[in-house]
């Protein structure tokens, strides 16, 4: 790498932890019971119909539940149904951190940017706004996934 336009991201620019849970009313219950975390939590159900599964069309609906560690985002994320590497990874490995985000500029850049050094897109899904995430096979080496986000404009 040897610009700023070979970087996929800005390592500055980490935001946020992925937690894959069974149940995101247990974690929660324990993780503010013990510890104090979740004051400002938001809770969310997502269903990305048209998500990619490993290059094909999947789609799949959850739970989540946001809050914020500090300067980092904590995502818990619990599958409702459908095709999503979060089953996959509660299948093989359970609970635990899934991921790490990033913050980009351009999901579609990145993600080209991505491809172009090797790694595949193991799931994405974008607005038409231009906001959406996507996740890399990153985790072969080191067993960190890392996601790319771009965050939908406040209005």
């Amino acid at each position: 790498m040897n610009s700023c336009e070979d970087k996929i991201f800005d390592p500055s620019k980490l935001c946020q932890i992925g937690i894959v849970v069974k149940s995101i009313d247990e974690t929660v219950k324990y993780y503010r019971e013990k510890f104090g975390m979740g004051a400002s939590l938001e809770i969310r159900y997502v269903d990305y119909p048209t998500a990619s599964y490993y290059g094909e069309a999947g789609g799949y609906r959850g739970k989540r539940a946001f809050f914020q560690l500090g300067p980092i985002q904590i995502e818990l994320i619990e599958l409702i149904d459908g095709k999503t590497i979060h089953e996959s990874f509660l299948r093989e490995k359970g609970e635990g951190i899934h991921h790490i985000g990033f913050a980009v500029p351009d999901l579609q850049k990145a993600m080209d940017i991505a491809k172009s050094q090797g790694f595949e897109i193991t799931q994405h899904f974008k607005r038409e706004d231009g906001s959406g995430f996507a996740y890399l096979n990153t985790d072969k080496t080191g067993g960190v996934i890392f996601e790319l986000i771009v965050y939908p404009s406040k209005k």
